[in-house]
């Protein structure tokens, strides 16, 4: 009884894994659907890094406020309306990827003001986790950075395997 317990708790957990790469790279076979995932994760972990450590703020750079930042918010609705519909008409793959990048990027200006990119560059090093006491925010950026430093080997593993497929 407790070893079919047990083998349900695996088969589960590789169901779980098997479905994770599916979704974010289609088994190691797309290598730009891979990396669409690592910066749309990094865009989230740049977020949050900016709502709950003070030190995020000093990697941003300010927009100040003027007509360049009136233009650049009007281009940024004008042109995410255009490919809104765009994309909901002539639903393609790519073009998907492409539609989550751009929604991603205008979340993170919205939210960081950081025209530069500073702070996302910043938080693009798998390696540099700025700890800022036991919490929510080291328990997801650890999340986040184990998420993405497997995603960029699920990549690199399709990136390879790109002229197998073709």
């Amino acid at each position: 009884m407790q070893e079919n317990t047990i083998n349900k708790n695996n088969f589960s957990a590789k169901e779980i894994k098997n479905k994770f790469d599916l979704i974010t790279s289609e088994n190691g076979k797309n290598w730009l659907l891979a990396l669409n995932w690592i910066l749309v994760l990094e865009f989230f972990s740049s977020f949050i890094e900016y709502q709950f450590l003070d030190v995020a703020k000093g990697y941003v750079e300010y927009i100040p406020n003027g007509i360049f930042k009136e233009l650049l918010i009007a281009i940024l609705i004008v042109l995410f309306i255009w490919y809104s519909i765009y994309n909901f008409i002539f639903m393609q793959k790519q073009k998907f990827f492409t539609f989550t990048l751009y929604i991603s990027i205008c979340i993170y200006l919205l939210s960081t003001s950081d025209l530069s990119f500073n702070l996302l560059l910043h938080n693009l090093n798998i390696f540099e986790v700025t700890l800022g006491g036991f919490g929510f925010y080291m328990i997801s950026q650890l999340l986040l950075k184990f998420i993405i430093f497997y995603l960029i080997y699920k990549m690199l593993i399709a990136f390879r395997n790109r002229n197998k497929i073709d």
